[in-house]
């Protein structure tokens, strides 16, 4: 579409996407040019911009630092980064900081939407506070109506975050807890877990052994951490030096883990590193073999998303 700047209303850019692109269908056309007059038009300087950053499982929140430009640099047009809007990236948090609802609308089904209804949080935790009350599901106050394909795209993209959403906050919420729903997971795998006496652990928090009856010597110590704080190298060599000869350490964390712990795991035959979202997967390849108490604590129905 080239430069957004002379499309200053919604006519002339709806007009400047039907010429761009002549082969898309007015329904798709209806469901996207308002994207491009948002970010080029309607976001001023100083307005807030929360960014999920689906990769990391985090949540992004800047200001608006200047306004639209159509950027010639040739490296920037090779990747199709030629619309720029300049912004002060102020914090980045995980996802679980905000309450669900907020979570669901800035994960709306449009790339560039604009809600005031959950400002005051993002207001909150920029200035450090904690959010106590978790409102109810709002629907956001502009939702583009999109074709079947990408509504099944954003459908299956929306159930997968809010899922893992969910059950990162709920075991958040365990706190030593989450050592029982690690044992959970490792029996679902088809390992005899026991979770050690805190008092007497010296940080391995879940033995699992790999026969049934629990007989054979420990296979593999876990060591479980529920916050949300970054694990470090510090962490990963204490647990390599309670490993006797073959045995196997995991380390699981609902935080990430630094580049020196993950250069440990590299360096290492007897270490696994299981951040969130590889534990999220396993929890959920093996819902269906979880004890029947822990599936009615996270309670979870399969639904089928029909791609066109």
């Amino acid at each position: 579409m080239g430069d957004l700047s002379p499309h200053d209303n919604r006519p002339k850019m709806r007009t400047a996407m039907e010429t761009a692109f002549p082969t898309w269908k007015s329904k798709t056309i209806s469901s996207s040019y308002g994207q491009p007059y948002r970010f080029a038009h309607e976001m001023k300087v100083g307005d807030p911009i929360v960014l999920p950053v689906r990769p990391t499982g985090e949540i992004a929140i800047g200001r608006i630092a200047g306004n639209y430009r159509w950027n010639n640099d040739p490296d920037l047009m090779m990747n199709d980064y030629n619309n720029v809007r300049p912004v002060d990236w102020l914090k980045v948090v995980p996802r679980t900081t905000f309450s669900q609802a907020a979570l669901h609308s800035f994960g709306s089904f449009s790339s560039v939407s604009t809600s005031n209804d959950y400002l005051e949080e993002v207001q909150t935790v920029l200035q450090g506070g904690t959010l106590v009350e978790e409102p109810p599901p709002v629907p956001t106050e502009e939702a583009d109506v999109l074709d079947n394909g990408a509504t099944a795209r954003n459908n299956y993209e929306t159930v997968t975050q809010e899922t893992e959403d969910y059950l990162l906050k709920a075991w958040q919420r365990t706190g030593v807890a989450f050592e029982q729903v690690v044992r959970a997971v490792f029996e679902a795998l088809g390992y005899t877990a026991t979770v050690t006496q805190a008092s007497a652990d010296h940080g391995v928090d879940v033995i699992a052994h790999p026969d049934a009856l629990g007989l054979e010597r420990p296979f593999i110590k876990v060591q479980v951490k529920s916050g949300m704080g970054s694990i470090g190298e510090p962490e990963v060599n204490q647990l390599k030096g309670l490993l006797n000869p073959g045995e196997q350490g995991v380390l699981v964390s609902l935080g990430k883990f630094t580049s020196g712990a993950k250069a440990v795991e590299r360096s290492s035959l007897n270490i696994t590193l299981i951040g969130p979202q590889r534990f999220i997967e396993l929890f959920l390849g093996n819902y269906n073999d979880l004890a029947p108490e822990w599936r009615a604590k996270f309670p979870l129905k399969q639904v089928f998303v029909p791609f066109s």
